[in-house]
C-alpha cells in the first residue's frame, strides 16, 4: 500500500505541476502581458489545461485508487490506512471522479474561452459596455453548463457549481443560511440608519498611487507577508494565485481618491496568501492535492479575518497611527486615529462589493447569488442581466448603478466561469467570526493583541496550527466543528457585527 500511495502522490504532483504552470500564464495575463498577446495566450492556456486534465485522468490513477480501496461509495479507501492517507484518497477520488467525466476538448475550450473572456471583461468594464462582454458571458455559461451536465446530469447545474467551491453545499442550503443572514443584516442596517452618520471625508482625500503602494507594502510587512515566498503587483481586480509551494502572488488596484481600497485589498489578499503558504499537512503530502484549502469559504475566512476583524479594528491602528500618517503625509494631515477608525467602519449602502462595509457586504453577495441562480437555471437571459442587477440593487441596497462598470461588470468571476463562487465570500465571514471566538479561549486579550507585531504573530501561529496546516485533510464542516466545537452558524458573525457597530454608532 505504501508503494501504491507513493506512486499516486507522484502522479498527483505531476498534474499539480502542470496546473501551476498554467497559473503562471494566467497571472502574467492579468499583470504584465501586453493586450495584443491575449489570443496566443488563450491557446497556451488551452494547451496547458488540456495537459493538466490528461495528467489528472490517467487510467493508472483510477487503478491505484481502486487498489487502495477508494471508490465513489467509499472515497477514503481501506479503513486500515492512517487518517491522513484516507483523507488524501478522499480528495484525489473526488477530483478524479469528476475529471474523468469531462472530455479533454471541453476543458481546453473552457480555458481558451476563459482567457478571451477575461480580456474582454477588462475592456468592457473600462468602457462600461456590457453588450461587448455579453457574448463572452454567454459562451462561458454555455461551457460551464456542459461541464455540470458531464459531472452529474441528475443535479441542478447550480448545485454542481456550488459544490465545486463549498463541498456539500446546494442552492437550498445556501438560501437557508442567506435567509437568516438577510433578516439580521436588514435589521442591523435599520438600527444604524437611525443614528447620526459617520463622516468619512478623510478617506476620500487625494492620495498618490506611490504613497498607497508604500502603505500596502508596509502593512504586508506588519502581517508577516514573506517576501521570499510572495509578492504584490497591480491588476484590474485584486486576486491571489499560487504558482508554487513557495511562490504565491497577490495583486491590488489603486484609486487616488479612495486610498483605503488598496489598503484593505492588500490585507485581504495577504490573508489568502498566508493560508496558501501554510498548507502543509505532512512532508510526504507537499505539492499534492491534499495541500489545498478545505473550501473556498474557509479560504475567504482567512482573508476576511485579516481585512476586517484585524484591519478595521481600533487596536490595530491606534499603535500604528504615527507610521500611517508619516506614510501618507498630507492625506491625513489634521486627522485623528478615532476619526480614521470610524471612517473605515462607516456603514452605508454602496455600489461596489469590494469596497462595501461589513454590514452591507452580505447583501451584495445575496444579490449575486440570486442573479446567478436565475442565470444558470435559464430564468434570466444574459442580455437581461444589467436590468436585473439594477433592480436587485435597488431592492437589497436602495441604490442603483449609473452604468454597467459600477453594476454587473464590477466583478471578474463570471469571465473565468466562476459561477457559484460568490457565496463563499459570505460563508467566509461566518467562518471567520466563529474561528475568532474559538481563538479567544487560547489567546488572552485577543482583540487588544493586534496592536503589536507579537500579537499578530500569535494569531498567525494559532491559524497555522488549527486551520492552515490542516489543509484539505478535513471537509469544511468537519474543520469548523473540530476548531470551534459546533457547526457553522451565522450567530457569531451577527454578534460580532452588533457589538462592533454598536460601538461605532453608539447604540
Amino acid at each position: 500500500m505504501h508503494e501504491k500511495l507513493e506512486r499516486l502522490r507522484s502522479l498527483d504532483r505531476e498534474r499539480n505541476l502542470v496546473a501551476r504552470i498554467g497559473a503562471v500564464l494566467g497571472w502574467d495575463q492579468e499583470t504584465f502581458m501586453p493586450p495584443a498577446g491575449v489570443a496566443e495566450r488563450a491557446e497556451q492556456l488551452a494547451m496547458i489545461e488540456g495537459l493538466a486534465h490528461e495528467k489528472g485522468t490517467l487510467p493508472e490513477i483510477g487503478e491505484l485508487l481502486a487498489a487502495l480501496g477508494s471508490t465513489d461509495a467509499n472515497p477514503p479507501g481501506d479503513p486500515s490506512l492512517p487518517p491522513m492517507d484516507r483523507a488524501y484518497l478522499r480528495v484525489v477520488r473526488r477530483g478524479y471522479s469528476r475529471a474523468v467525466k469531462i472530455p479533454k476538448a471541453l476543458v481546453e475550450e473552457l480555458a481558451r474561452a476563459g482567457s478571451l473572456a477575461q480580456a474582454a471583461w477588462a475592456e468592457a468594464r473600462q468602457k462600461s459596455d456590457f453588450k461587448a462582454f455579453a457574448p463572452h458571458l454567454s459562451k462561458m455559461l454555455e461551457l460551464r453548463l456542459k461541464v455540470a451536465a458531464c459531472i452529474d446530469p441528475a443535479k441542478k447545474p447550480y448545485d454542481v457549481f456550488l459544490d465545486d467551491f463549498e463541498p456539500g453545499s446546494t442552492e437550498e442550503s445556501i438560501a437557508k443560511v442567506f435567509g437568516e443572514l438577510r433578516t439580521e443584516l436588514v435589521a442591523l442596517l435599520g438600527k444604524i440608519r437611525s443614528r447620526p452618520q459617520v463622516d468619512d471625508a478623510l478617506i476620500h482625500r487625494h492620495c498618490p498611487e506611490a504613497a498607497q503602494v508604500a502603505l500596502s507594502e508596509w502593512v504586508l510587512d506588519e502581517l508577516a507577508f514573506p517576501r521570499d515566498r510572495a509578492r504584490l503587483d497591480k491588476s484590474a481586480h485584486p486576486f491571489t494565485t499560487t504558482l508554487g509551494a513557495d511562490d504565491v502572488r497577490i495583486t491590488s488596484r489603486y484609486h487616488e481618491d479612495f486610498f483605503v481600497s488598496s489598503l484593505f485589498s492588500a490585507m485581504h489578499e495577504c490573508g489568502h496568501a498566508l493560508y496558501e503558504l501554510g498548507m502543509a499537512p505532512a512532508p510526504e503530502y507537499a505539492r499534492t492535492s491534499l495541500a489545498d484549502s478545505a473550501s473556498f469559504g474557509v479560504h475567504e475566512s482567512q482573508s476576511r479575518m485579516w481585512e476586517n476583524v484585524v484591519g478595521r479594528s481600533e487596536a490595530f491602528w491606534k499603535s500604528r497611527w504615527p507610521k500611517l500618517q508619516a506614510t501618507l503625509g498630507d492625506t491625513l494631515r489634521g486627522a485623528g486615529v478615532e476619526d480614521f477608525v470610524r471612517a473605515i467602519n462607516k456603514v452605508e449602502p454602496s455600489l461596489i462589493r469590494v469596497e462595501a462595509d461589513e454590514v452591507t457586504y452580505g447583501l451584495h453577495i445575496i444579490l449575486r447569488f440570486e442573479i446567478e441562480s436565475a442565470l444558470v437555471s435559464g430564468r434570466l437571459k444574459v442580455e437581461d442581466v444589467p436590468a436585473a442587477w439594477n433592480a436587485k440593487c435597488r431592492e437589497l441596497l436602495g441604490v442603483e448603478p449609473a452604468n454597467d462598470a459600477e453594476g454587473c461588470l464590477q466583478d471578474v468571476h463570471w469571465s473565468f466561469g466562476g459561477f457559484g463562487y460568490f457565496p463563499s465570500y459570505s460563508l467566509g465571514n461566518l467562518y471567520a467570526a466563529q474561528f475568532w471566538e474559538a481563538m479567544r479561549k487560547d489567546i488572552p486579550g485577543l482583540d487588544a493583541s493586534v496592536s503589536t507585531k507579537a500579537g499578530l504573530e500569535a494569531i498567525l501561529a494559532w491559524l497555522r496550527r488549527n486551520i492552515h496546516s490542516k489543509a484539505a485533510t478535513l471537509l469544511p464542516d468537519e474543520l469548523v466543528k473540530s476548531v470551534t466545537g459546533e457547526e457553522l452558524s451565522p450567530r457569531h458573525f451577527v454578534k460580532y457585527l452588533r457589538e462592533k457597530y454598536g460601538r461605532v454608532y453608539g447604540f
